[in-house]
């Protein structure tokens, strides 16, 4: 049995060596692991005792390499086993290798991991709705230099790749060795593509196919396979430093990493150098005294996919009684204004037309039927809503999040060329329910059924309208087609919705709030602490919960935001993504996103309410 100092050590200057624990009786197939080991200190966990930032006001980072460029060995810090050594990944006791996706051979840059951060599996992200994957953030550094395994290189961050891997959040982190000649050129996203033409999108290439010779589908990413700016890179840093802090403080614990250290004196989990080094020498002899096991095969990522939640947004009162407005249709009313403001042809107004037939029948089957389970009920929306799109001629692509698929369209009807999303039915039988629509139009080629290329990727502000229709003790079917929202009432008489407002708004901070408190558990400190103010005494906020996510958003206008960023510049990744939703007046959504990130968020697109015009 050899254990030594690795022979192949970073620089001479360097603060930490590596000590490798093997077993030499197979070289071609050994057992190893490669402990940390820091100069005039000792043994130490690399998670841990690395700090993040070398220096800080600098932006500079200490990155880890467990994997050097052109390599296949799937190397990575066993966060499980106590001091986090370096291992080789095995899967059904054989050790792992990437395959090589053409034309490039192994890992395309030194891949590792930034020191003292966590990606929380129990924290859903706000913009993309996933969960994190339980491991320490990983980094691609791009410099010219191929790193030794387990070297620790001082670099700055580029940008950040927001990929999905079997559903959950698997940040990639760019980053260059600040020492790299080409260092001082490069600074953020933009500079990648004119310095390095083609190394994104080979970069996307690779992490989309690497897993294809196993088996597995291809990865997906979110913002629309863009990558992200430094600043949003750094802001994920933030994170998942903060949740990695959580984890030493026994705010938090997980089966994937074990906390045990030899500097963070003030956490749960220091323990002395000596008593570290006792679990290297442990390591030593069960390696000598079992040369024929395999390494844990449990080493890896989480599978676990828990079932995401969304947070509903606030409810407030109405400004006053509506005014009663000439019976003025849906028809009608998108005819005029498409006349206003042209942007499509007369088959939008009919679309819209149709969805309000169909809600129209769906509030019959609630008034006829008022003791039917939610199942039964909301299964007729279902079915109803189906019906009235498949055969109108004017769809492409229907979804349901009922069926959660594409939906057909009825045979013999024309094809058009809009995708309409719909949930058909949420809320409480017996109480206030609703239904909620969205309209795109295609991106594939006219004269053919779409596909979900046509609904994924796409942000909200390319909507060509959306809305929402609320059944009560008066059924409300709101929408906005671009350029205000408006509601229209259903007059039980004439059988019509006409119009009763339009270019509606929320006041500028309103007096109730709505909480699913059931989801307080998991959200970031911000929310906690902006719930805080609303629950605390002499706030002026009154509560009230409707458990329908129409119903408590029935006050149109306002702001919309996941707490990072604007709902609208959201895309899916996925048709089951879902994301945080904080919806409401503006002042209220603004002073959530300053408790968040510190600031509120520039809205784009804004519409100036003093500018509508009325019909």
């Amino acid at each position: 049995m050899t254990h030594a100092t690795d022979p192949e050590q970073p620089h001479p200057d360097a603060q930490y060596s590596l000590i490798r624990v093997e077993d030499p009786s197979d070289k071609d197939n050994s057992d190893f692991k490669y402990y940390f080991n820091k100069d005039a200190h000792g043994v130490i966990n690399p998670l841990h005792d690395i700090p993040l930032y070398a220096d800080k006001d600098n932006g500079i980072l200490n990155f880890i390499c467990e994997i050097p460029r052109w390599t296949n060995a799937k190397l990575e810090l066993h966060t499980k086993s106590p001091l986090a050594p370096i291992v080789q990944d095995t899967k059904k006791g054989k050790k792992r290798f990437v395959h090589n996706v053409y034309p490039y051979k192994g890992y395309i840059w030194n891949y590792g991991c930034f020191p003292q951060t966590w990606e929380d599996p129990t924290q859903v992200h706000m913009e993309t709705g996933a969960l994190g994957d339980g491991d320490p953030l990983d980094v691609c550094e791009i410099g010219s230099k191929a790193c030794r395994i387990g070297e620790v290189m001082q670099v700055k961050v580029l940008g950040v790749l927001g990929m999905i891997d079997e559903g959950e959040m698997d940040w990639k982190i760019i980053v260059v060795n600040v020492d790299d000649p080409i260092a001082h050129d490069l600074h953020d996203v933009d500079d990648l593509y004119r310095v390095f033409p083609g190394l994104l999108h080979a970069t996307f290439s690779w992490f989309r196919t690497y897993k294809i010779p196993d088996g597995k589908a291809l990865n997906l990413f979110a913002f629309r396979e863009q990558v992200q700016s430094a600043p949003y890179a750094r802001e994920v840093i933030e994170e998942c430093h903060h949740s990695w802090s959580k984890l030493l403080s026994a705010q938090l614990a997980h089966n994937n990493i074990n906390c045990l250290n030899t500097t963070l004196k003030q956490s749960n989990f220091y323990t002395s150098v000596d008593k570290a080094r006792q679990v290297v020498d442990q390591a030593i002899k069960d390696m000598e005294a079992n040369a024929d096991d395999q390494l844990d095969n449990s080493i890896g990522r989480s599978n676990s996919w828990l079932d995401m939640t969304v947070i509903p947004p606030p409810h407030f009162e109405e400004n006053g009684a509506s005014n009663v407005k000439p019976m003025l249709t849906i028809k009608r009313f998108c005819t005029e204004l498409q006349r206003k403001f042209p942007h499509g042809s007369n088959d939008l107004s009919l679309l819209i037309t149709e969805l309000g037939v169909a809600f129209k029948c769906v509030r019959a089957q609630l008034c006829d039927a008022p003791n039917a389970s939610f199942s039964s009920l909301a299964a007729f929306a279902n079915s109803q809503i189906h019906a009235s799109l498949a055969s109108s001629g004017l769809c492409c692509l229907i979804f349901s999040s009922i069926s959660n698929q594409p939906m057909a369209l009825e045979a013999g009807t024309d094809v058009g060329n809009y995708i309409v999303v719909y949930n058909p039915l949420c809320g409480v039988p017996g109480a206030s329910m609703g239904s909620i629509f969205s309209v795109y139009y295609r991106k594939s080629a006219p004269g053919k059924e779409g596909d979900t290329a046509d609904l994924l990727q796409r942000p909200g502000f390319e909507q060509v309208a959306a809305g929402y229709c609320m059944y009560g003790s008066s059924t409300y079917l709101t929408f906005s087609m671009g350029y205000g929202v408006h509601i229209f009432t259903l007059d039980t008489v004439s059988g019509h919705f006409v119009l009763s407002k339009q270019h509606v708004h929320t006041p500028q901070s309103g007096a109730l709030y709505s909480v699913d408190t059931s989801v307080l558990p998991n959200v970031v400190d911000g929310v906690k602490k902006y719930v805080d103010e609303l629950e605390s005494e002499g706030s002026g906020r009154k509560f009230r919960h409707l458990n329908n996510l129409v119903a408590n958003f029935h006050n149109a206008g306002g702001r919309a935001s996941v707490g990072k960023r604007t709902l609208l510049e959201l895309s899916a990744w996925s048709l089951e993504m879902s994301v945080p939703l904080f919806v409401g007046s503006a002042k209220d959504v603004d002073h959530l996103e300053e408790l968040v990130l510190g600031h509120s968020i520039e809205e784009k697109n804004k519409v100036d309410p003093s500018k509508n015009l009325t019909i």
